[in-house]
């Protein structure tokens, strides 16, 4: 009888170990520990920021490195990602730089898809954190347009596979988690064929192919929604209906359902727009930032004259825009997204051109950076708020002692093409980084300092 129990024992105790790791196996593997609320830095009265260094990143050997977007959390982890580009022949993957010690040391980057061949191309990457170590990227894959999605529950070290957004084809995907690490948004620019269009002959030599080539594709704007960390997504409505092109350039959301996001969206010279919902995607208001944005250009999207927009711990939205003929950088906030204040221009009167806006926020603090040219050279500048936008800093130019890696030091820069962005972060403990590329492809990134103290007072050591 006492043999009978103990074989029952054991054998209970063997369903429960193997129960236990189907259950593990079969959950999915990435469930983050989260907080509700993370504390926010606070500034000392009085206190200005400091530029501590502006120094390109080791370029990945052999690749050029536009467009590069970073994120940064509380731990001093910094992610850096960009284009990893070969021009001859054509291939593009991407390339994630890492900082484990707020952006003092370097690495060389990874490839992070490591796999394009000839004429393959991955593209436009964006990342973003939830400021607990858990980050996120999207980016698009040229050869059948599908938008992807990775995930790293360990600070960038690793990433999960890429896992597609099966929705048409996807440009320009850019990213936000909420304040609390819960939801995640995509917006993107999407197309598609129209029925029965490329079953219709197209003839080459006529005088409006392109009008023709068009209208065999319709575009519109796309916004997903994920509440299980992208395990699974919803396609939302529309902010500007089936039938109007729009490329984002920024989004934000909220813990409850409340959505807001940047476009350049076509029309006369393109205008520059927010979309906003308070009901994740059921209704959207639109606001009109710039009407014709860019009558002096014969392409309507390109040109960096794009919008951006970033939320505040109080959940005040603050919008930077470049405006009409890429003249001035201005900066608008609202507290509910429908009555917005008062433009503060940001870049210099002297500015011959204007380019490039980035912005970020958190708890008080806001930063924009922007790029403007006198004569024939660009610099970067960047300002900063500690009041939630209502005064701002002197700007600090970023780029007049740039480090490069073959020992110069160079002032100012130049800019190759018209689809680059510029990007920048708070780490959440007065730290903002900033990434931009200059000569085409090469990644700098400047570290700008605030002095703050902790939540309970004492001083944080920057």
């Amino acid at each position: 009888m006492a043999r009978q129990h103990r074989r029952l024992i054991g054998g209970l105790f063997l369903f429960v170990i193997l129960a236990s790791i189907w259950l593990s196996l079969s959950r999915d593997e990435f469930v983050p520990a989260l907080t509700e609320t993370l504390p926010y830095p606070v500034v000392l009265q009085s206190v200005s920021p400091e530029l501590v260094s502006s120094r390109q990143l080791s370029p990945g050997p052999g690749f050029q490195s536009p467009k590069p977007v970073i994120a940064a959390d509380r731990s001093g982890t910094v992610v850096v990602l960009a284009y990893g580009l070969v021009n001859d022949p054509l291939a593009g993957d991407i390339l994630a730089w890492r900082s484990i010690d707020r952006g003092e040391m370097w690495g060389l980057p990874e490839n992070l898809t490591a796999r394009s061949t000839a004429g393959e191309l991955r593209f436009d990457p964006w990342v973003e954190t939830d400021r607990r170590g858990h980050y996120y990227a999207v980016y698009g894959l040229r050869s059948d347009g599908q938008t992807l999605f990775r995930r790293s529950a360990n600070g960038g070290a690793s990433w999960s596979h890429e896992m597609p957004i099966r929705w048409r084809h996807g440009d320009r995907p850019v990213l936000a988690v909420s304040p609390n690490g819960r939801r995640i948004v995509i917006a993107a620019s999407m197309s598609e064929p129209v029925p029965d269009a490329a079953t219709r002959p197209l003839d080459g030599n006529a005088p409006n192919v392109h009008e023709l080539l068009r209208a065999r594709i319709r575009h519109y704007s796309g916004v997903f929604l994920s509440n299980n960390f992208g395990k699974s997504w919803q396609r939302l409505p529309p902010p500007f209906g089936e039938t109007t092109q729009a490329i984002p350039f920024s989004v934000v959301i909220d813990d409850d359902r409340q959505i807001a996001a940047s476009w350049i969206v076509e029309g006369e010279g393109s205008t520059s727009q927010l979309s906003m919902t308070d009901n994740d995607g059921e209704t959207w208001r639109n606001t009109v930032l710039v009407e014709s944005l860019q009558p002096d250009r014969p392409h309507p999207f390109n040109g960096e004259r794009f919008p951006v927009v970033a939320r505040d711990g109080s959940g005040r939205f603050h919008t930077a825009f470049i405006t009409a003929r890429a003249e001035k950088l201005l900066t608008r906030s609202s507290s509910d997204g429908r009555e917005w204040s008062d433009a503060t221009q940001h870049s210099h009167p002297s500015a011959e051109e204007v380019r490039m806006a980035a912005i970020d926020a958190i708890g008080p603090m806001v930063h924009v950076m922007w790029m403007e040219r006198q004569g024939e050279t660009w610099q970067a500048y960047y300002r900063g708020s500690s009041d939630h936008g209502k005064t701002w800093i002197d700007s600090i130019c970023l780029s007049n002692s740039i480090q490069l890696k073959n020992g110069t030091i160079v002032d100012g820069f130049q800019i190759y093409g018209d689809d680059d962005q510029s990007s920048l972060r708070d780490d959440g403990r007065g730290r903002v980084h900033a990434v931009w590329s200059v000569q085409g492809g090469i990644v700098i990134h400047s570290v700008i300092d605030w002095r703050t103290e902790s939540p309970t007072g004492a001083s944080l050591t920057n």
